[in-house]
């Protein structure tokens, strides 16, 4: 237990957080908090979980004496599933495939210019999760904002992204990281942060949003969009759609996408606005709608399909700001 403290100390510090805020979070008073940190007492070990957990690291990394940043850590069990996510996205720069990027949102869903949940953006400091090849990122400038930072798992799409600022003679910062880690981005720093179709490949939704609260100013927005988490329940069977799979577990699953075996987590509309709620965001709306789509339109087996979108909304859209 001797070092406990000063690591306490460490991830307080870097992370920018007072000790009223872990005090009031932990139950206990500053004054507790501060001889932690001067090593004049111990936390119990039954609170060593919830410490670990508000820092977002391991119980063991509590004991590390030469911890840097709890930013820098992943737990073991999701770096294989990082590297094969890493290689599956880079391997998907060779296909034609582009994604989704704004003004679009989502399959069959209302776009930015119905929705405008972006506002004026002019001389606006941006920062987009999964920003792939930086389309969307292409349209934010367009639309007037100052500063463009990206952040994506894939090197070779962050080198796209790259060549398509170059060519619009467009300045911008990106990073090569999952987004569970800050990789050198600067905490309450930019007045919108946001993700079109790219949020859900996150295995650790509460430290990415715990990230994006520090990333933000007071008073920022962020902005998501990703599957309608039901979508990966249901399956075609005699034209009908059926429920199949366990909406409740939230399990790891693993597709096959641009040749390569990818993973990802289905999270529930629940663990995204709970998570939200938890890293002192507040929800401005949520949108749950189908667009776009021909409402006589033939049933087809196909995962996203203008015959689905009739039942059941494609995209969940969401809109949260930072409490100041």
């Amino acid at each position: 237990m001797i070092s406990i403290g000063s690591v306490i100390k460490k991830l307080r510090t870097v992370n920018n957080i007072s000790q009223k805020e872990i005090s009031e979070k932990l139950g206990i008073s500053c004054q507790t908090i501060s001889k932690w940190e001067n090593n004049k007492t111990y936390p119990d070990i039954s609170m060593l979980p919830e410490i670990a957990a508000f820092f977002h690291v391991t119980i063991d990394a509590l004991f590390q004496e030469n911890i840097k940043d709890s930013n820098d850590i992943i737990m073991d069990i999701n770096k294989d599933y990082f590297e094969k996510n890493s290689a599956g996205w880079n391997q998907s720069v060779s296909g034609s495939w582009e994604g989704t990027t704004l003004p679009a949102y989502g399959p069959y869903s209302p776009d930015e210019d119905e929705l405008k949940l972006f506002g004026n953006m002019t001389d606006k400091t941006i920062l987009e999760l999964a920003c792939g090849d930086g389309k969307s990122l292409i349209y934010q400038a367009e639309q007037g904002a100052k500063e463009l930072y990206g952040l994506d798992i894939s090197e070779k799409r962050i080198e796209n992204a790259k060549k398509n600022f170059a060519e619009r003679h467009i300045n911008g910062k990106f990073f090569v990281s999952p987004m569970e880690i800050n990789p050198g981005i600067p905490f309450h720093y930019f007045d919108c942060v946001y993700s079109i179709y790219g949020i859900g490949w996150s295995l650790d939704i509460n430290k990415v949003f715990y990230l994006v609260s520090r990333y933000l100013k007071a008073n920022g927005t962020f902005i998501f969009s990703w599957d309608n988490p039901l979508l990966p329940c249901l399956e075609n069977q005699d034209g009908r759609y059926i429920l199949s799979q366990s909406y409740e577990e939230e399990k790891m699953f693993c597709i096959n996408k641009f040749g390569m075996q990818m993973n990802l987590r289905n999270w529930k509309i629940s663990s995204y606005i709970n998570a939200l709620v938890d890293n002192g965001m507040e929800i401005e709306k949520m949108v749950e709608t189908s667009a776009h789509y021909d409402r006589n339109a033939e049933y087809s087996e196909k995962y996203y399909s203008e015959h689905k979108a009739g039942f059941i909304n494609h995209s969940l859209i969401i809109k949260a700001r930072k409490r100041c």
